[in-house]
């Protein structure tokens, strides 16, 4: 199932890149810089943050107060900033997971790639939490309820100590302590998600965490538009007394609160603990690729010139003293950074080895390298007939070139373009049989090992060693370099075979960057205008109903010490003696406390009856309880009864209450430890 999900979602993106590229072209789709898109919203978001922190008050009367003063009388400046803050989180949710998916779905995950992937679960978690920290600032009613339901989800947890939740019975139970603490987090949050960012791209050599400047502008212009036509808004100011009905919802962020108090706690911790770990160990179980050796160093051909350790994607090779003393220094790949791409083989300078006539070079791939190239490359130039004859060089991540079929037209498919060696194409450019060399794979920006087409076309345009020496290419057309989409079969087809027809015709140029007309930038706009759209729809809508219309949230929660079972006994002198001396106490008590057992009836009739056991691994501590359910409003007579002592056959507490519930109503019941009486507020 999971593999069938990876191909459909495979299929799914290239198919809608293609699109995009028609519109964007390769260097501004979106789908090839989500990675960096990230980086870009969360800068977004850091600078409105902490423009919105000089003016913001952490404290239960000032905070929303404030929020609603930069929202509403500086809604120029402040208010946009805020608007910012807000959909740069939603844009960042929404690129990240597009993100992984992506990732998913082109299985960059296994091999070497796990620590990238790995790295970037608990990063997921790290956002989230950020974000909807900063939900709680703001402290309307949407921060009241994602307060409340947030402790009691995190109450489901086994802990000892009281519920997290009781900090939210009333306004008296908050203090501006809490805002602080909330200030804190909200901050120290983001910056261990910033930590972790480039941990996540810490094995990347030259990672890029800037998009490009058209991407940057463009999604930074439509955000600033947005926010001035639908600027992010508080819910009415939060109280714990009373609860509005439909709340503006965040559907990027907080999707699984509703299914919290749908399914309950237990099954969402269940669902969202167990899909990170299926996701986290996704590179050893889903498709295992087979075990692919890593690039190996033969010491008599590396110079140490480095030329391989500058183009490692992945920083997989490292120098150390050469074995032999004409050189300073030599390579070495670092086996579990490897991925086996063959960059590092298309960098090194090849020799040719004058005792047995083959060529040689300093690094390669065990299975796959010069000598093994050569071979085939001889072995595909018998097959060639006739004057316009093409030798095309594909990628195996690519387009598969091994199916083309073509008069005069043969193909070999390359782990990766990037390890064609510069001195391969120099030889085939002046070989009489090969009409022209065509050269293609996965474009700049989409490399399935990152750099493998751009080292490639630097290498052939003289920008990057080692250069394409013959002028051939230049003179009589003999070369093209072609980057395709994986599902354009039929497009690279028909340019191999143009290519084909133009040999010995006046030079044609590669393949350029697409020229970008009105019509393009129309198309972008358009594209802004519905990304924007869906982020500022799903950040307020639609609605949700926390409670339905007509009822009213009753809380029942205690904190109680409940009786010793058992009776002290007095030790006598002589067991006082044999105790050490810090432990001789005259009476020896027991810990263990009684269960408490708790009931309440509305109108009579029994709707909950709970036995409570105390917390500690000795159950000495106190019992702690604590309970939500909703209820139509009207006229009721609660009675709410305690048993604090298991060898009691009667209930030793009971209070009895009338009142009248008004819809939106919180009521909290509570047991007072002076008065022994519980407590009815609302």
């Amino acid at each position: 199932m999971i593999a069938l999900t990876q191909k459909l979602l495979c299929v799914a993106f290239q198919r809608i890149e293609y699109l995009f590229s028609q519109v964007f072209d390769d260097d501004w789709n979106p789908f090839y810089h989500l990675g960096t898109l990230g980086f870009f919203f969360f800068w977004i978001v850091v600078a409105t943050g902490l423009y919105l922190y000089f003016f913001f008050e952490t404290s239960i009367s000032g905070a929303y107060q404030s929020v609603e003063y930069l929202t509403h009388e500086q809604w120029y400046i402040s208010g946009v900033m805020r608007s910012l803050h807000r959909y740069g989180s939603d844009a960042m949710a929404v690129a990240v997971s597009l993100h992984l998916l992506r990732e998913f779905a082109l299985g960059r995950f296994n091999g070497a790639r796990w620590f990238s992937w790995v790295s970037g679960i608990p990063l997921l978690w790290l956002l989230f939490a950020a974000s909807i920290g900063g939900y709680w600032l703001v402290w309307d009613q949407l921060a009241q309820y994602i307060a409340v339901v947030t402790t009691e989800w995190l109450d489901s947890l086994p802990t000892f100590g009281d519920p997290l939740a009781r900090n939210f019975l009333s306004d008296q139970t908050l203090s501006d302590r809490f805002f602080s603490l909330l200030v804190f987090l909200h901050i120290g949050i983001p910056l261990v998600l910033l930590l972790g960012m480039f941990i996540h791209i810490n094995r990347i050599a030259s990672a890029k965490t800037n998009p490009p400047l058209g991407l940057a502008v463009g999604t930074t212009a439509a955000f600033v538009i947005l926010s001035l036509i639908k600027p992010a808004v508080s819910a009415g100011p939060a109280d714990l007394s009373q609860l509005q009905t439909e709340l503006p919802f965040d559907w990027f962020f907080i999707t699984a609160y509703p299914l919290i108090e749908t399914w309950g706690a237990i099954p969402v911790w269940l669902l969202l603990a167990g899909g990170s770990a299926i996701l986290i160990i996704l590179p050893w179980v889903l498709n295992p690729k087979p075990h692919t050796k890593p690039a190996v160093v033969d010491p008599d051909y590396c110079n140490g010139c480095g030329w391989c350790e500058q183009d490692c994607p992945y920083s997989a090779i490292e120098y150390i003293p050469h074995t032999h003393p004409q050189y300073k220094r030599m390579v070495r790949v670092i086996e579990d950074k490897c991925t086996a791409c063959g960059i590092c083989m298309g960098a090194c300078p090849t020799h040719l080895d004058k005792t047995s006539g083959q060529t040689k070079s300093g690094i390669g791939l065990p299975d796959f390298n010069p000598e093994h190239l050569q071979q085939k490359i001889h072995a595909h130039l018998n097959k060639l007939r006739g004057s316009k004859t093409v030798l095309v060089f594909g990628c195996d991540h690519s387009v598969d070139v091994r199916l083309i079929q073509a008069e005069g037209v043969t193909c070999i498919s390359l782990p990766c373009t990037g390890m064609l060696p510069p001195s391969f194409v120099d030889m085939l450019l002046k070989e009489q049989r090969v009409g022209g060399v065509f050269i293609t794979g996965c474009n700049h920006n989409d490399c399935y090992f990152r750099s493998g087409s751009e080292w490639t076309s630097q290498r052939i345009n003289g920008q990057r060693m080692p250069k394409l020496r013959t002028n051939l290419s230049k003179s009589d057309a003999k070369l093209c370099l072609h980057w395709e989409s994986a599902t354009q079969q039929d497009a690279l087809v028909e340019k191999i075979l143009t290519f084909q027809q133009s040999l010995n015709s006046p030079p044609i140029p590669s393949t350029s960057k697409q020229t970008r007309h009105v019509r393009h930038y129309a198309a972008q706009a358009l594209f802004y205008s519905f990304f924007v759209f869906f982020i500022g729809f799903f950040a307020t809508s639609p609605a949700y109903t926390q409670i339905p219309v007509g009822h009213a949230v009753v809380k029942l929660s205690l904190r109680h010490t409940s009786q010793l079972i058992g009776e002290c006994q007095t030790l006598s002198e002589e067991a006082l003696a044999r105790l050490p001396a810090n432990m001789r106490h005259a009476e020896l008590c027991p810990r263990e406390r009684s269960p408490v057992d708790i009931q309440l009836l509305i109108n009579d009739e029994e709707v909950l009856h709970e036995t409570i056991i105390p917390s500690g691994f000795q159950k000495d501590g106190r019992a702690n309880f604590y309970r939500r359910f909703t209820m139509p409003k009207g006229q009721y007579t609660l009675t709410v009864r305690m048993r604090d002592n298991v060898e009691l056959a009667h209930f030793n507490y009971a209070s009895v209450h009338a009142l009248n519930l008004n819809e939106g109503e919180v009521l909290v019941i509570d047991f007072d430890p002076d008065s022994q009486m519980f407590s009815f507020t609302h």
